[in-house]
């Protein structure tokens, strides 16, 4: 018990302190509120990419699926997924440099235009091929560039804050209507980034490099060492420590710090796709969304199921206000009404279970028993489902059933103990209640 403690005491103390600057540190975010605004774009992207690569087999559902995609034409499905998932790096840089520039209190438009206008700077500029004209290369448009975006979206925002706060702009006349000074302030962080973006591509031109190259070969070992098994577990960890301190671990840890690492393993997974490759990466989203958190974070849904039976009133009542939700992967009904947030009594199934699904699924997608993710579907999809249309794979059901069990299985006697302590309050708040009988628990 006394380590319980110790381990309480330092997530107290000292994890959720710095879990609590880490999410209102401004451009985190940024970076955040900027990924999250291309969502939409990702999801529908990748749903499209799963469309159109059915998976092998000899049935009448996929031969009617591979029919059907050789009457729509791959190339016509592949088109949305190309100007969405494909580009959206692109949006990102946007996204960021707007949520950056709206903390400041900038002119958010213009810093997220600025922005846009860096990125493509560095990571497309326009290209003459004969015969065709200016072409613009798109090698960087998707996962590869989301570090540029991010250095883009955040650069641009503190480079106009340094010019407002130097005081160095054009002076235009009083006369001058708002809307068209408010642009004229684009004009010399523009000249600014057009000379200092070509120069730096330039100077690394002569290293065979590119900004967006050298950046993907600067964080090339966090991309790698972030598709391991450790990374995963520890990302797990992180949350559960959070939550159970009170703090949404998944926007501090995923949605925060993890968001641009895991598009890149996605979008790495969606080329080799595309391209009939093997997929390399296994650590994206969906991993944690749709097959170690069944119902939310901590993977509660098998535990919502057990307190729907429960003789405790308060465990029944929660358990059955907390199904639906439950099942669309929301659980502040569970994590805050059980309660489990600081409650000693479910510190172990709740750090443990998560833990030992981590490992099932890693081992589930290491022997291929389930293919690798390559579609983003919506968090909220209930588990099953999202977990089949994010590997366009059928095992994946099966995988999502045995981690139900698991976390039911561990939180089984934890619960238990919690009815048996709720049963025994409820049968003296009874007795001692005015013109009322004894109720056999």
């Amino acid at each position: 018990m006394s380590v319980l403690n110790g381990i309480m005491n330092f997530v107290e103390k000292v994890v959720a302190p710095i879990a609590s600057k880490v999410s209102t540190q401004r451009h985190i975010n940024a970076i955040k509120d900027g990924f999250v605004a291309t969502m939409p774009f990702l999801i529908v992207g990748s749903l499209l990419l799963v469309l159109a690569f059915p998976p092998p087999g000899d049935n009448f559902f996929l031969n009617g699926w591979h029919s059907l995609m050789e009457m729509i034409g791959r190339d016509n499905i592949l088109t949305p997924f190309q100007v969405s998932m494909g580009i959206f790096a692109v949006y990102a840089a946007y996204s960021i440099g707007f949520s950056l520039a709206e903390s400041y209190g900038l002119r958010a438009q213009n810093s997220g235009l600025l922005s846009l206008f860096t990125f493509l700077l560095a990571a497309a500029p326009i290209q003459s091929v004969e015969g065709v004209g200016g072409v613009i290369p798109a090698a960087y448009l998707g996962g590869t560039g989301a570090f540029t975006a991010i250095m883009a979206g955040l650069f641009v925002p503190e480079l106009q804050r340094f010019l407002r706060d130097k005081n160095i702009s054009l002076k235009l006349p009083e006369a001058v209507p708002e809307k068209i000074a408010a642009s004229f302030d684009l004009l010399i962080p523009i000249v600014i980034l057009a000379i200092l973006v070509p120069g730096l591509n330039a100077i690394l031109g002569g290293y065979d490099l590119t900004i967006p190259s050298a950046v993907m070969e600067l964080f090339r070992p966090l991309v790698s060492a972030s598709d391991s098994f450790l990374a995963c577990l520890l990302a797990v960890v992180m949350i559960q420590l959070l939550w159970f301190a009170g703090i949404h671990g998944s926007a501090v840890v995923t949605t925060g710090i993890l968001a641009p690492i895991l598009l890149v393993n996605l979008g790495m997974n969606q080329d080799a796709l595309a391209a009939g490759a093997e997929l390399p990466k296994i650590f994206v989203n969906p991993l944690l969304d749709f097959f170690v958190f069944v119902g939310g974070a901590g993977g509660t849904w098998g535990f919502v199921v057990l307190m729907m039976r429960s003789k405790a009133t308060h465990l029944n009542v929660i358990g059955k206000m907390s199904i639906i939700p439950g099942s669309f992967n929301i659980n502040e009904p569970v994590i805050f009404g059980t309660p489990i947030v600081m409650n000693p009594n479910y510190f172990i199934p709740w750090m443990l279970s998560p833990m030992i699904n981590t490992c099932i699924v890693w081992l589930a997608f290491k022997t291929e028993f389930v293919s690798k993710i390559v579609a983003l579907p919506p968090w909220t999809m209930p588990a099953p489902i999202g977990a089949v249309i994010a590997t366009n794979s059928g095992t994946a059901a099966i995988l999502v059933g045995v981690c139900v069990l698991v976390s039911m299985v561990i939180f089984y006697p934890f619960f238990k103990m919690h009815e048996k302590q709720l049963l025994i309050e409820e049968q003296a708040n009874t007795e001692n209640a005015p013109n009322s009988e004894p109720v056999k628990a």
